[in-house]
């Protein structure tokens, strides 16, 4: 069944995809008084999650850092200034519509961790927000109200001290067969927290 997604037609490809879409998520938890961690979560009002809880993320624009689209988005949703602390995982997630009538879809979902600074998330244009604990995450989970593959994420990447090297690759060069603008590397960095430029 998803073997055939690489022949869908481009009309049955979400936004006509060519290649897999990349996208953020962020795993961004705070500590309570009794010590048990609670995660921010989104409640979507739109697109084919509308209404399930999931976690803070969305694309990946061109041209930007992991770490500038990871921390936009969590503005741009929750209204925190986080702060990114690690990429945690890579998710190839393939999406296939149940019948010929609706479409499918590839994202490449980078799952970053961040940090909350003291404060409260607001609910912005894309959803309401909220923190959850483990169980209630669990609970949610019980009665399908949150996107399975965003559970299953947390499961896996939460509370975990394992991190994916990052880096970030900066080169002033002429794509083509321009010999007479030979390739410069501007910049190759391993992130580990706080981004520098």
């Amino acid at each position: 069944m998803f073997d055939s997604l690489p022949d869908y037609p481009l009309k049955r490809r979400w936004r006509e995809q060519i290649f897999p879409s990349p996208i953020v998520v962020a795993l961004i938890q705070r500590q309570t008084a009794v010590s048990h961690p609670h995660y921010l979560l989104i409640q979507r009002k739109r697109g084919a999650y509308r209404g399930q809880w999931a976690l803070v993320g969305g694309k990946w624009d061109f041209g930007e850092t992991l770490v500038t689209a990871v921390t936009r988005e969590v503005k741009e949703e929750t209204g925190l200034d986080a702060v990114f602390t690690a990429l945690r995982g890579l998710v190839s997630e393939r999406l296939i519509p149940p019948d010929h009538e609706n479409i499918g879809a590839h994202f490449l979902i980078f799952v970053c961790e961040l940090s909350a600074p003291a404060g409260s998330a607001s609910e912005q244009s894309e959803g309401a927000v909220a923190w959850f604990s483990r169980t209630e995450i669990e609970t949610l989970h019980a009665k399908n109200a949150i996107i399975p593959s965003d559970y299953l994420m947390i499961q896996q990447f939460a509370e975990t001290a394992d991190s994916i090297p990052h880096f970030e690759a900066e080169m002033l060069t002429v794509l083509g067969h321009d010999q007479e603008h030979p390739s410069r590397l501007i910049r190759f960095e391993r992130i580990n927290g706080l981004e520098t430029e």
